[in-house]
């Protein structure tokens, strides 16, 4: 907390809980009072959480004035409790959709699980371009111009698109699952 005698940020100790926190500085032993700062309001969000090809009514817990942006990642709990890690892909506020909202003005966000995921590969091999896909954790690193075996196909990382666009080209260089959208390998 800030100290107006020491004019800096040093910790305090709390004497006294009311309507207004008695506080004592630690470094020069001033005495003052400043209000209980409020507990945020927690609410209850719709999320609807999309895992490849299914897609489940979830819900978030956010704080009113909690600001939410697309790419931001969350928990994401279903009604028996279990809980995932979500990105969120689109806010809805009102009728609009939009790139960010505080808590109390969102509807729904649609969500995708992050924590599992489907990495998708197409492996050249000559002529032919097989079509993989690998489940696996959505942290799990994948490096251009190292060899992965994927169903059986030893292949190497050419190139790696991700889900904003962009491409990872350079050897050496990593992605993690959650955030490509597919990746090119030859096979060897």
């Amino acid at each position: 907390m800030f100290c107006i005698t020491c004019d800096d940020e040093t910790e305090h100790e709390v004497l006294s809980r009311t309507t207004n926190q008695v506080i004592k500085c630690t470094e020069c032993g001033s005495v003052s009072r400043i209000p209980v700062p409020k507990e945020p309001v927690m609410l209850q969000v719709k999320a609807i959480v999309s895992r490849e090809d299914t897609s489940t009514v979830c819900r978030c817990e956010l704080a009113e004035d909690e600001l939410i942006t697309v790419g931001d990642s969350l928990i994401a709990e279903s009604d028996d409790g279990e809980g995932a890690g979500v990105e969120v892909m689109s806010i809805e506020s009102g009728d609009k959709r939009v790139d960010k909202a505080k808590g109390a003005v969102i509807d729904t966000l649609w969500t995708r699980v992050i924590d599992q995921v489907v990495v998708r590969f197409s492996v050249h091999d000559g002529w032919v371009t097989l079509p993989l896909y690998v489940r696996c954790e959505g942290d799990e690193k994948f490096v251009v111009g190292d060899v992965y075996v994927i169903k059986g196909v030893k292949a190497r990382i050419g190139h790696i698109r991700m889900r904003n666009g962009a491409v990872t080209k350079r050897r050496g260089k990593f992605e993690v699952a959650s955030t490509i959208k597919r990746v090119y390998a030859y096979r060897v």
